[in-house]
């Protein structure tokens, strides 16, 4: 058997996947939060990280919360894996995909979410068929 190499490792999850299902409801983005706060703490995610990452998950899931276009009983699941290099978070739920749009710089009332995932993460992108997934990467070292 041969060692790992070093592609193999940036592939390797550090832990299993989080997996979480959350009812469409105000609680969603806080339960989210303390769920991806308490997989940080217990692979010690570098606290700026963990920062960006608690802000990004609650982004994504207060968009899927407040715009879904799926029925309101079934529920949001978030999924965060963690790899030696990066942190993947997906976001799904049972609308029918989207298309981002160009946040309206002349707008304060929306748009904020998805501009924060695309200014803050290394990658991110949005199924834009059904289900509605949105996903994002942040880098191990992200500041």
């Amino acid at each position: 058997m041969s060692s790992p190499t070093s592609k193999d490792r940036e592939q390797t999850e550090l832990s299993a996947p989080l997996v979480l299902d959350l009812q469409r409801g105000v609680d969603a983005p806080r339960i989210a939060r303390a769920a991806v706060s308490e997989l940080s703490r217990e692979l010690r995610l570098a606290a700026s990280l963990v920062q960006t990452l608690v802000l990004l998950v609650s982004e994504v899931v207060s968009n899927a919360v407040l715009h879904s276009s799926g029925p309101p009983d079934l529920p949001i699941t978030l999924t965060a894996r963690v790899t030696a290099d990066t942190v993947r978070v997906t976001v799904t739920d049972a609308g029918q995909g989207f298309t981002p749009r160009q946040r309206d710089p002349e707008s304060c009332k929306d748009g904020y979410g998805l501009y924060l995932v695309e200014k803050t993460a290394s990658r991110w992108g949005v199924d834009p068929s059904g289900p509605t997934s949105v996903w994002f990467e942040l880098p191990r070292t992200a500041a």
